[in-house]
């Protein structure tokens, strides 16, 4: 993949959209492209932090395993990065990054990461504002596991999947392709049991309904029900 094409996915994000064209094509000379397949480990916890990546294409689930159970902490499309945290504190891998479906990447060595913070005050106030929401995020996760039911976890979980994964008609969130219940169970902190249970539960309530692979939350309903 030549500079100039990395140059204008790099314009297209968040973090590096306002970095001057030389910075974006100096930036896109130090990164290395990557192709993910499905379920394979871009890392693992416990690596050594190397390198901090940017997600192209496809999706990439930011994990951990517990006693054979998986727990999803986020799941990152495209524009979204990860990685950052073990370059900035020089800690081991805190937890797996793993190919939700094939997906490309964009991996930055730790030197150069480390060159464009030092010269580019932007993407560092950005990468911090990002570390911010993350660990707001995370607070608000620990308190849903704390204080809300299963039904409204899976209902939650389902949303933030909607985040990359559907597309909004009206108040209603269109899955094309229904998640699967192991996923939903990793994000929501729910046995794949008790997820099958609550989802049959809370289509008949009227609040999911499937259609073929699809799936539809009526948004509207969920939220004027009890269940977030």
């Amino acid at each position: 993949m030549s500079e100039t094409i990395v140059s204008a996915m790099l314009k297209k994000t968040a973090l590096f959209g306002d970095l001057s064209l030389n910075d974006r094509l100096a930036l896109a000379s130090a990164m290395r492209r990557g192709d993910v397949p499905k379920d394979t480990f871009v890392f693992h916890a416990g690596d050594p932090g190397r390198s901090f990546f940017l997600v192209v294409a496809g999706r990439i689930k930011i994990s951990l395993s517990r006693q054979s159970r998986e727990v999803v902490l986020a799941e990152l499309g495209p524009g979204d990065y990860f990685g950052e945290l073990s370059l900035i504190d020089g800690r081991p891998r805190s937890a797996d990054a793993i190919a939700a479906v094939r997906a490309e990447v964009l991996e930055l060595p730790q030197d150069a990461f480390f060159r464009l913070l030092d010269t580019n005050g932007t993407v560092a106030r950005k990468l911090l504002v990002e570390l911010c929401q993350r660990l707001r995020e995370a607070d608000k996760q620990i308190s849903t596991l704390a204080t809300v039911d299963a039904a409204g976890r899976i209902v939650r979980a389902l949303l933030k999947l909607g985040e990359n994964r559907a597309q909004r008609e009206g108040t209603d969130l269109v899955f094309p392709k229904a998640p699967r219940q192991r996923d939903i169970s990793a994000l929501a902190g729910t046995t794949r049991a008790t997820t099958s249970r609550l989802i049959r539960q809370l289509a008949q309530q009227g609040l999911l309904t499937f259609s073929g692979q699809s799936l539809i939350v009526h948004e509207r309903q969920v939220q004027a029900s009890d269940n977030l």
